[in-house]
């Protein structure tokens, strides 16, 4: 049985990185391969909160906060609107990545790790929810592993055996089957079949 690490959330200085590159449309150095998407319908929907809590918050600025204390408030709503962008940030410049020998899984801020191609049997689509955030076993699924930022899944990866995944806190997953979110599903499971096809593994 084989065994990757699972690295855990990404420190400060990165996040901050990935907003300033976003807000520049930098690419990340050293990015080889083919980027699938993984948090939009995400992103919209942290979007769509945050800009109509700061429209709520700015009109009672302007008719119930007392104006003692409307600095603060509008330093609250700047926090708010920065932390929206830095996960907007964040999980779209750290998509899941397809290259010649490699699939890198990315759930945005909280893990990450790498499979050789060469474990990968198939992959398959399947929508499936799963509770929780990050890479965490997926409840009464033998050797199931999800592997997102939201609650659902579309993709799913099947290993030749089981791949022991590491966690950034100590703990070991046993996988079999990543649940894989993706933001273009059909796209992405034509992507993976290719990679396999062309590539160590069979699809």
């Amino acid at each position: 049985m084989g065994e990757v690490e699972v690295r855990g959330a990404r420190a400060w200085v990165g996040v901050w990185r990935d907003v300033v590159g976003g807000y520049l449309r930098r690419p990340l150095a050293g990015e080889a391969g083919t980027a699938l998407g993984h948090s939009a319908e995400l992103r919209a929907v942290v979007y769509l909160m945050v800009g109509a809590e700061v429209l709520v918050e700015g009109l009672m600025d302007v008719s119930l906060v007392p104006p003692a204390w409307r600095l603060v408030h509008l330093v609250w709503l700047a926090l708010l609107v920065d932390a929206a962008f830095a996960f907007g940030a964040v999980t779209r410049r750290h998509p899941h990545l397809v290259g010649p020998t490699t699939l890198r899984v990315r759930a945005g801020l909280l893990d990450e790790f790498a499979v050789p191609l060469a474990l990968v049997r198939g992959v398959r689509r399947e929508r499936l929810s799963v509770k929780g955030r990050g890479v965490r076993a997926v409840p009464d699924r033998q050797d199931a592993v999800a592997c997102n930022v939201s609650g659902t899944t579309e993709i799913v990866v099947d290993l030749h055996e089981p791949l022991a995944l590491r966690l950034a806190d100590g703990g070991t997953l046993v996988a079999r089957h990543l649940h894989l979110a993706a933001d273009h599903p059909a796209a992405a499971h034509r992507t993976l079949r290719a990679a396999l096809v062309s590539g160590p593994g069979t699809g």
